[in-house]
């Protein structure tokens, strides 16, 4: 489990019985490798329906199928046909990973413009009762002080690293403010092994766990993060495809956001190699023109 943030969950058939009644039985269960944080497993079930069970380390049911709800008005997510505490099963889409067909990377940023056209009065967490919670950091500045003041991130960016970053935070603070006043929906993990893809279309977007109201420069710098950058000028065009209008430094911003995620994994039980990975990804932001 060195890459995932929860160890995979074993699970017993008796917890959806109820769900399977008197008149279905359960013929194979697949542990599916996506998704650091929960475990889900593929279903086949006696009367050939296939279905997809989640059960959760983090976030809640009840939070997911508000969130797929709320997605679902302008994008293909999966139905919620059973849950309990902390499991739910849902619809299985079919398709390929984006991961597995990257040569659609402009049909996935078509859809985080999809995302993006749902509004909230005010950025926040989203609760399952549809009200929105101030984070507690604040805004994205408020983040990346809490972050670099963390004694774990400073042991892995070292003193030099950090200076720098306090001088990016103080330089980009108009961006940044810019950025933290947006609250639209945001997936918050928008990675090709998230997407599917299916006869040249977006036909799912999976674990919404990460979801709220913020800017949509994180999904967008996810994605750019997962995409060669000679596949950027695809991502462009699917934005722009979407409806969204991109500003001239839209990358920049993009970028800026996506180092809040750097920072955050340094904080996570993910493995050394990997958190080695993520120091990497902020040395090549100094290092790039503009600090893209």
């Amino acid at each position: 489990m060195q890459n995932r943030r929860h160890s995979y969950q074993s699970f017993d058939p008796r917890v959806i019985q109820d769900f399977l009644g008197n008149d279905r039985t359960l013929i194979t269960c697949e542990r599916l490798t996506t998704g650091r944080s929960n475990t889900n497993y593929k279903l086949i079930l006696s009367d050939g329906s296939i279905c997809a069970l989640r059960l959760y380390a983090q976030s809640t049911p009840q939070k997911d199928a508000y969130l797929l709800d709320l997605a679902r008005t302008v994008l293909p997510v999966p139905e919620v046909l059973a849950q309990g505490p902390k499991w739910a099963i849902f619809t299985f889409i079919p398709g390929t990973l984006l991961c597995h067909a990257p040569e659609y990377v402009g049909a996935a940023a078509k859809t985080i413009a999809q995302i993006a056209s749902i509004q909230f009065d005010t950025p926040g967490q989203l609760n399952p009762d549809g009200s929105v919670s101030t984070f507690s950091f604040g805004g994205l500045s408020g983040f990346i002080t809490q972050q670099l003041d963390n004694p774990g991130v400073q042991q892995w960016l070292g003193p030099d690293t950090l200076q720098r970053l306090q001088k990016i935070l103080h330089q980009e603070a108009p961006r940044l403010a810019a950025l933290e006043a947006a609250s639209c929906l945001v997936h918050g993990d928008f990675n090709p092994s998230n997407i599917l893809i299916d006869q040249g279309q977006v036909s799912g977007v999976l674990d919404w766990e990460y979801g709220h109201a913020g800017t949509p420069y994180m999904d967008i710098g996810n994605l750019l993060r997962h995409t060669p950058i000679e596949q950027h000028s695809q991502i462009q065009s699917g934005l722009e495809r979407g409806g969204m209008t991109l500003p001239s430094d839209w990358k920049r911003r993009a970028a800026l956001v996506d180092l809040t995620s750097q920072l955050e994994f340094l904080t996570s039980p993910r493995s050394d190699s990997f958190k080695q990975q993520c120091v990497d990804k902020i040395h090549q932001f100094f290092q790039s023109e503009g600090g893209v």
